[in-house]
């Protein structure tokens, strides 16, 4: 619901904007200059979560002119928050001149989420029943929140990025700290004010179950911290930042998680990306995909288990940064792989309130796969639910397709609006995601 009035706004506000302008010609470009500022609007219902409301800021200083449409400094502003006390807050910033020659990207966060979404490990080996968290679904029916349970999460990421001599290449380096913080679902506070047709029951949801069984460790169930350092290689051509027309943008990364800066265990992770964009018609129409490989190595903790590896921070295989139309957080396994594939058409350009605008559209398809799960230990399971939960496979292809429309400004402020439909019901539906920024 949030989603779809966010939409809403953002429909109704081009189109005020787009009614200024004369249709019959084509709006001139401007060099744009210092800062400019996009606000989106958070507001919408969950009917677990109450009513929620906030904002979202991107700004961007494109300095004297002379790099844009890429800009010197972006930065992004979030803080939301549902009535029944769920929240976000997030500054990111992400900068090409702050230190000389030297890309810079620092990310804090805090986000409180009392119905985390949590689908087991392994894909479809972890069974997905929609009927499980349907009330007036009879028979089935377990509990509103039978795929959540509550976290708190606290981060800060800093990212350092530099070119190799006058190559392509780039080196990165950075480091992670994270402190996850979970527990069941607290029904007693979600409960409040409710019918009593609509109470959440005091049942076990699939965590607990996850872990009396001992599937989750008795040490990794309350949460802990998740550090690393990160360092990486990259391959850039791309013609510009934000929605390239032409180029190819590769990236090789490892996360190292040693126990001597507060994990309980030494882990690590490891990905490889690569993106790259073709032109069909020049400005206006280009293709583009991503295929990405994510493996996770050692004893990673259950609660980090869906932190990816990139140089933003993004969370499991399904949803909106990811595979759309999946479920969140639905695809969580050892080693993983997914693509995106899509055609964007940047439709029509117009000038509007001193600010470049161009309104545009594309069609997609995603797709991921597990390549290889997690081992999970069955043992404890009953058999009833052994049968009802798990399943014996987990390398499924899953697919997704579907369709968006962007609103940009000044080539780099873009209000995302992406619709994506499962093939598959046991990975979810369909998504709407209304968000800033384009895919990849």
């Amino acid at each position: 619901m949030r989603k779809v009035i966010s939409a809403l706004l953002v429909c109704v506000v081009a189109t005020s904007l787009f009614a200024q302008e004369n249709q019959e010609k084509k709006a001139k470009e401007e060099v744009k200059t210092g800062w400019t500022v996009g606000v989106l609007p958070a507001l919408g219902y969950d009917s677990n979560l109450g009513l929620l409301y906030g904002a979202i800021v991107n700004s961007f200083d494109f300095g004297d002119g002379s790099r844009y449409p890429d800009f010197n400094h972006n930065l992004y502003l979030q803080l939301s928050a549902y009535t029944k006390g769920s929240m976000d807050a997030i500054a990111y910033f992400d900068s090409y001149t702050l230190i000389p020659n030297k890309h810079f990207i620092g990310r804090l966060s805090f986000n409180r989420n009392r119905t985390y979404p949590f689908y087991g490990f392994n894909g479809t080996q972890t069974v997905y029943n929609a009927d499980f968290e349907n009330i007036d679904a009879t028979g089935d029916f377990i509990s509103q929140v039978f795929y959540k349970y509550d976290r708190k999460l606290a981060k800060a990421d800093f990212l350092l990025e530099d070119r190799i001599a006058d190559s392509k290449f780039k080196w990165i380096a950075g480091f992670d700290l994270g402190w996850y913080d979970v527990a069941t679902v607290d029904i007693d506070h979600l409960n409040k004010g409710r019918d009593d047709d609509e109470l959440i029951p005091d049942v076990p949801i699939l965590y607990d179950q996850l872990v009396s069984w001992g599937i989750i460790s008795a040490d990794e169930k309350d949460g802990g911290f998740d550090n690393s350092v990160k360092f990486g290689l990259v391959f850039d051509t791309r013609d510009r930042l934000t929605n390239p027309m032409k180029g190819v943008w590769t990236e090789l990364l490892f996360r190292a998680s040693p126990k001597f800066i507060g994990n309980n265990d030494n882990y690590g992770r490891v990905s490889l990306i690569h993106r790259q964009y073709l032109t069909l018609v020049k400005e206006k129409l280009s293709f583009a995909y991503r295929l990405w490989y994510e493996g996770n190595l050692g004893e990673v903790p259950f609660y980090a288990r869906q932190h990816l590896t990139t140089s933003n921070y993004y969370e499991g295989f399904g949803g909106a940064q990811t595979v759309r139309g999946v479920l969140m957080n639905r695809v969580v396994g050892q080693h993983t792989a997914i693509g995106n594939f899509e055609f964007r058409w940047k439709a029509y350009r117009f000038h509007a309130i001193g600010q470049n605008f161009y309104l545009g559209f594309n069609l997609f398809a995603d797709a991921g796969k597990v390549l290889k799960g997690y081992d999970m230990d069955l043992t404890n399971v009953p058999v009833a639910q052994r049968n009802q939960l798990f399943s014996n496979s987990y390398k499924d292809l899953y697919t997704t397709f579907g369709a968006g429309l962007k609103i940009v400004m000044n080539e780099n402020f873009v209000v995302s609006a992406d619709y994506g439909m499962a093939m598959n019901k046991n990975y979810g539906s369909s998504g709407l995601y209304v968000l800033v920024g384009y895919l990849f």
